[in-house]
C-alpha cells in the first residue's frame, strides 16, 4: 500500500470531521432560531453564521496504520480552533508529526471565516501573505425550456452498504460527560474489488455542555485507525485580532470567475 494513503485518509477524515463539528459551538444547546443566520449582501450568502458561546480548543488527530509485517506508520496533526460570539472562526493548521506544533512552530496555514463581512481569508504566516475570498452564491443552472416528459437519465449503480448504529453509553472526556455512538458500515464483497466484506466503524462522542464532537475514532482496515479529540477547551471570547489579517501581510484578492451561460435549448 502507498505510504501516502494514511496521510490522505487523515486529511479526508479531518474534512469529514470539519463538516460534522465546525464550528463546534453550533452543536451546543440550540440557540433561538434568530441566532443562526446566513449573512451576506443581495448577491447571496456564502458563509453560515453561527452565533453562540465563544470558545477556543485544540483538535489533535492521530492516524496509525499497521503493515502486514507489524510495522506501524503514525501521522499526527494539530488544528487550533477559535470562534467568537459573532460567529467568526479561525483554524490554524500545523504540519503533521510535530509534537511541538502550536508552541515552537508557526502554523503553515490559517483559515479565517468572517460571516459578518462575508469574506474568507487564507493566511500563510511563513511568508506573511494572504488570499481573500469574497463569498458569493453560485449561479443556479438555467431552467430547461423543454416541456412534457422529464429527461430520462440512468443513475450510476449505487453500492448497497449495510449500516448499523450502536449506543455506547456515556463517559467523561475533558471533564465533560459525553454520549457515544458507533456507526458501522459494511462494504459488500466485490463492491471495490474486495473478495471479503470490509467493515468500517466510526465512533462519535458528543456533549450537550460544550463542543459537540469531543472525540471520534475511525477504524478502516484499508487505511488504519484515526483518533481525533479536543483538548484545552476554553469558553472565553478570543482576541479580536485573531480574526483579522495582520497589517504587515500582503493580501491578494481572488476574483470570482464568471461562467458563461449555457446555450438555450
Amino acid at each position: 500500500m502507498n505510504n501516502n494513503s494514511p496521510r490522505l485518509h487523515a486529511v479526508l477524515c479531518l474534512v469529514a470531521l470539519a463538516m460534522v463539528s465546525s464550528p463546534l459551538a453550533a452543536q451546543q444547546t440550540s440557540p433561538p432560531a434568530s441566532q443562526s443566520t446566513t449573512c451576506g449582501s443581495a448577491n447571496g450568502p456564502g458563509i453560515r453564521r453561527n452565533l453562540g458561546k465563544p470558545y477556543s480548543a485544540d483538535q489533535v488527530s492521530v492516524t496509525t496504520q499497521t503493515l502486514p509485517d507489524g510495522t506501524k506508520i503514525t501521522h499526527k496533526s494539530l488544528q487550533r480552533i477559535f470562534q467568537d460570539s459573532e460567529g467568526r472562526s479561525r483554524r490554524e493548521f500545523y504540519r503533521s508529526g510535530t509534537d511541538t506544533a502550536g508552541q515552537d512552530e508557526l502554523p503553515h496555514t490559517v483559515r479565517i471565516l468572517d460571516p459578518v463581512a462575508n469574506v474568507a481569508y487564507t493566511l500563510y504566516p511563513r511568508d506573511h501573505s494572504a488570499q481573500k475570498d469574497v463569498m458569493r452564491r453560485p449561479t443556479p443552472p438555467p431552467i430547461s425550456q423543454a416541456t412534457g416528459a422529464s429527461v430520462n437519465r440512468t443513475p450510476a449503480q449505487a453500492v448497497e452498504r449495510e449500516t448499523t448504529r450502536e449506543d455506547l453509553g456515556t463517559q467523561v472526556i475533558e471533564g465533560l460527560e459525553a454520549k457515544g455512538e458507533r456507526i458501522t458500515r459494511t462494504i459488500p464483497a466485490g463492491a471495490e474489488g474486495n473478495d471479503q466484506p470490509i467493515q468500517i466503524t466510526n465512533e462519535f462522542w458528543n456533549s450537550p455542555q460544550a463542543p459537540g464532537v469531543l472525540m471520534s475514532v475511525t477504524n478502516d482496515p484499508r487505511y488504519g485507525e484515526t483518533v481525533m479529540h479536543l483538548t484545552n477547551i476554553v469558553f472565553d471570547e478570543p482576541p479580536a485580532e485573531l480574526f483579522q489579517v495582520p497589517a504587515d501581510y500582503t493580501v491578494k484578492e481572488l476574483q470570482p470567475v464568471s461562467k458563461p451561460d449555457a446555450p438555450s435549448e
